[in-house]
């Protein structure tokens, strides 16, 4: 048994929990967090960003998806860590497990967490669970007892805020408060509580380095029809605010929850119990009308506006010439020269970097070669960094930051001779991609008929993949936005003109090989009014591994058509050698 968990039972047992819950969030629930929040890698050393974490007295449960099985294998091990696999047949949800716990407990069950790392949607749903008389559950929240045996754990500062250019953003701050006030005047809403870092960076058109990765600083915003807060971190905008924001009240990070709890309790605040934390929906006067659901701001900055649209086209291109770049440097020297997955990772963020305004990577490159390809979200260390052998593939996912906007790509470089499994592998999962953009969404089709059309053509020959199809991107923000994401198991959200969405099957074969094929898009209407979208992702397609026998003639005119735009677009910005590269790569099929 890991030991910090026995120093965790210990607490609990002090403190009279009997079941400690550790989610992966931080106090805006944020998929990637600073390393100050990584309480659950902590405890159970699985580094993906993915995972709920319980803990009783004589057991340890983590939840993850589909993403992280392989991973989560392995970082488990040893731990006393039992592995739940998410969405998998038989396997309950968290608070299912809760409710099985509770049944057998012949006395009041505590429950305890931090409040301020829990999503308000989530205690709220606990609190429903166990709120009849036939429940004898209470609640512990407000401990952070991670932090007790965390005697090493990373000091939680802020970095300096910056100003994020219209030029880039296309709409300024006073344009977007108008819409957003209209909106809440609408809904009925005196207030809007703002918790989502991205919403606050977006509104406000600044950016910062809090969460490696996603440009966005630790913040609130309360916007009412007559002011607007803006709750940061000491130091964080060191010389204060752009003149441009001359109105804004900025105040104190933690005071936020005073001043919540001083709201006139006779209006209505507008929130979002996905973002909001527990302990801050707590402090909401308990008679104040409460309007939960998605933000004005989270649905209009998933929209692009016609600049940012631009923009981020330009920066797809600037992507295109740098990955381009590496998979012709990897295919170079694969054969004369040891490569490690670190190796080709490093390249590819020196060459991305010298790329005009790319000030960052958009999450860690998953640099896996072979049988570390399978795993689908890893990512190489010192103890798992393998060699790139000049035979099969190495799938390299990666992104980056640039002014201009956000960029996502997977390609899967053949690195040597392929297996005929391999190259007809490849050739479904790229149909499957081909289908995804080809799709004309028609009235009444929503993203159920995307996630159908991202898997016929693998489904049909018994493979699939254990991930989502497609998440919504932000713009020089998280490279995962939602609402407008396709999970494992979909629901039918509505996919709109504007959105900037991932096309990112695959097939992953435990211990042999994994393959994914990922370009972003964007949706537009066409003549006839009808979903359609264009690829923003300007890199060929692995050509040596296509069986053309396995395609259709409309997917095959696909491909040529768009290494036609990939081969106009690249070629003028490469060098001589570069060049002809990509002219070989995007011949017609």
């Amino acid at each position: 048994m890991k030991q910090e968990i026995v120093e965790l039972r210990k607490l609990m047992k002090e403190e009279g929990m009997d079941v400690y819950y550790i989610p992966s969030g931080d106090f805006h629930s944020s998929e990637y967090v600073n390393d100050y929040f990584k309480a659950r890698e902590f405890m159970s050393n699985l580094s993906g960003e993915a995972g709920d974490m319980l803990v009783t007295e004589d057991g340890a449960w983590l939840w993850t998806d589909g993403r992280y099985f392989l991973q989560a294998e392995t970082q488990l091990a040893g731990t006393g860590v039992e592995l739940m696999r998410m969405a998998e047949p038989g396997v309950p949800t968290i608070e299912e497990f809760l409710t099985e716990l509770v049944k057998k407990a012949d006395k009041e069950y505590v429950i305890g967490f931090d409040g301020r790392v829990v999503p308000a949607a989530f205690g709220l749903a606990l609190e429903e669970m166990f709120g009849g008389d036939e429940w004898n559950v209470s609640f512990s929240t407000d401990k952070d007892l991670v932090d007790k045996i965390w005697t090493s754990r990373p000091e939680l500062k802020p970095s300096k805020i910056w100003d994020f250019p219209v030029s880039s953003a296309g709409l300024d701050t006073t344009d977007k408060l108008a819409a957003v006030r209209k909106e809440m005047k609408d809904q009925g809403a005196d207030y809007l509580l703002i918790t989502d870092l991205m919403e606050s960076a977006w509104l406000f058109n600044l950016r910062a380095a809090d969460i490696l990765y996603t440009p966005v600083f630790f913040s609130f915003t309360l916007v009412s029809q007559d002011d607007v807060r803006l709750y940061v971190m000491d130091g964080a905008l060191g010389n204060g605010l752009p003149e441009r924001l001359s109105f804004v009240d900025v105040r104190d990070y933690n005071d936020i929850y005073t001043d919540v709890s001083k709201l006139d309790a006779s209006k209505t605040v507008w929130y979002d119990s996905n973002s909001c934390n527990y302990e801050l929906y707590n402090c909401m006067p308990a008679e104040m009308k409460k309007y939960d659901a998605l933000t004005p701001v989270a649905l209009m900055k998933i929209i692009k506006n016609d600049t940012e649209a631009a923009s981020t086209k330009r920066a797809h291109i600037k992507d295109g010439v740098a990955v381009t770049k590496l998979i012709k440097w990897v295919k170079d020297n694969v054969e004369k020269q040891q490569l490690t997955e670190i190796d080709v990772a490093d390249k590819l963020e020196e060459i991305c970097r010298e790329q005009d305004d790319c000030f960052d990577l958009s999450f860690e490159t998953i640099s896996g070669y072979g049988p570390n390809g399978a795993i689908i979200h890893y990512a190489p260390t010192p103890e798992t960094n393998a060699d790139v052998k000049p035979e099969g593939f190495l799938l390299l996912d990666s992104g980056r930051q640039f002014i201009d906007g956000t960029t996502d790509i997977t390609r899967t470089i053949k690195v040597g001779p392929l297996t005929q499994e391999m190259i007809d592998d490849y050739t479904y999962v790229l149909k499957a991609h081909v289908d995804v953009h080809l799709l004309k969404m028609t009235e009444g089709m929503n993203g159920l008929d995307l996630d159908a059309a991202g898997r016929k053509a693998l489904r049909e020959v018994g493979l699939d993949f254990k991930h989502g199809l497609a998440h919504g991107v932000g713009h020089v923000l998280g490279v995962h936005e939602g609402p407008n994401t396709i999970r494992r198991v979909p629901k039918p959200i509505d996919i709109k003109a504007g959105m900037v969405m991932s096309n990112e099957p695959g097939v992953y074969i435990d211990g042999k090989f994994g393959i994914r094929t990922e370009n972003l898009m964007i949706f537009k209407e066409d003549e006839e009014g009808n979903l359609v979208n264009e690829p923003l992702t300007c890199v060929p397609y692995e050509r040596a591994a296509i069986n053309k026998s396995l395609m259709t003639d409309e997917e095959i005119a696909w491909v040529d058509n768009y290494h036609a735009w990939v081969r106009e677009t690249l070629v003028p910005l490469l060098d001589d050698e570069t060049a002809e590269f990509v002219r070989q790569e995007t011949m017609p099929l």
